[in-house]
């Protein structure tokens, strides 16, 4: 048996020697020190011996583990785990620490076949703010042994039916089952990530900082932007958490087709510092969503105008089917599928990409509940001085 509490350190932090014998040696596991000490483990365990360590939960949901997780579940068992999550240990304070306790087995390659749906012990401790509540919280597990109580069994089977095997030991088996039928969203619209400007403080402005006669609302289409003469135009930079309309109060500077932003960096020879990237969808309207969120994602609808960021992510198609793809994304059902498809505070464009979708549903959806959703958001934006589109005060229209 091995035991280990590995240091930590990620790739970033590496200096040149370790970070070159990080790829030679651990290819799998070379995003951090302890994915290293991990696959180190589990080769200095015997055939049949076994590994207990704590590290950082990171490896169970991240797309830089995806291979790492790959191999675990190729030569390893998981067969038991305390999930701790953050605050897990007094002495630490804050989120900084999100750990993860677990026993693997190793498995030999004759031996696998009938271990791979063997199930493993997870007791899910993530919502306690102390080591007194998780301890608490461990005994009442350990003697309900319920869901309910957050005692779950799951096999490396249930982990691998799901894109990129992230270690979603919660999952109902219905809930595990969707993910093997119907399509990606990445395959009904198309998804898309927008423009990098390089320098937002020099080519972005809050659109009331600058002239509105040189600013564009309602191009459809870059040619109709370049040929309009104007300077400014909406910029979709993301933003707070907010469904289905508003953080719409950034311009950019993309005249004459962004001429500008273009050849940033390369005036003097050197490689552009921006990237203006599927410029084929600016201007079009689109579902967004801010990249990163501190609690669960908020899906919004955009009308054409619109250049969007890198962190404002997209989707396009036509009108009917935006609206029913908004009314899918801002579901309960869909919030529980990011919570396995993007655990952390990120919502990435491949990430949302991954959510499944049924044959029919969005063609089943109506389209009528998300134009008053919509609206209502529309005209609570609209109520503040800082929408383009404000007229009066509400408390001042009711006199």
């Amino acid at each position: 048996m091995v035991v280990a509490n590995p240091p930590y350190m990620g790739s970033k932090q590496m200096n040149a020697l370790l970070s070159q014998f990080m790829k030679d040696m651990y290819p799998v596991a070379k995003s951090d020190l302890f994915a290293g000490f991990i696959e180190r483990c589990t080769n200095l365990a015997a055939p049949r011996g076994a590994v207990a360590m704590i590290t950082m939960q990171s490896w169970m949901f991240l797309s830089s583990y995806e291979k790492l997780r790959a191999s675990l579940l190729t030569n390893q068992r998981i067969t038991s785990m305390l999930h701790l999550g953050a605050r897990a240990f007094d002495s630490i304070g804050g989120e900084v620490v999100s750990s993860t306790a677990f026993v693997l087995a190793n498995v030999p390659t004759e031996g696998r076949n009938p271990t791979v749906s063997r199930v493993g012990t997870f007791i899910r401790l993530v919502d306690g703010t102390s080591e007194a509540e998780k301890v608490t919280a461990l005994n009442t597990a350990l003697e309900a042994r319920t869901n309910e109580a957050d005692f779950h069994l799951a096999s490396d089977a249930d982990f691998t039916t799901i894109p990129g095997s992230p270690i979603v030991y919660w999952l109902s088996e219905k809930m595990r089952g969707v993910f093997t039928s119907g399509d990606r969203l990445g395959a009904v619209a198309t998804l898309a990530v927008g423009l990098q400007t390089g320098d937002n403080s020099r080519f972005l402005r809050q659109w009331w900082e600058v002239s509105r006669a040189r600013t564009a609302f309602a191009c459809t289409s870059r040619e109709e932007a370049k040929s309009s003469g104007a300077r400014w135009f909406p910029y979709n930079k993301g933003g707070e958490f907010r469904k289905w309309y508003g953080n719409q109060e950034h311009v950019v500077n993309w005249e004459d087709d962004g001429a500008d932003i273009r050849v940033f960096g390369a005036e003097c020879g050197g490689r552009p510092r921006s990237r203006a990237q599927n410029t084929d969808t600016y201007f079009s309207p689109s579902v967004s969503w801010s990249d990163i969120s501190s609690g669960e994602a908020a899906f919004r609808r955009y009308p054409h105008g619109f250049i969007h960021d890198s962190t404002g992510h997209s989707g396009f198609g036509d009108g009917i089917l935006l609206d029913r793809i908004a009314m899918l994304l801002n579901s309960s059902y869909v919030m529980k599928v990011m919570q396995v498809v993007a655990p952390t505070m990120h919502f990435h464009i491949g990430y949302v990409g991954l959510v499944p979708v049924a044959h029919g549903v969005v063609e089943g959806l109506p389209t009528g509940p998300i134009a008053d959703l919509v609206e209502t958001a529309r005209a609570d934006w609209d109520t503040a001085e800082t929408s383009w589109d404000f007229v009066m005060n509400p408390l001042v229209s009711i006199v």
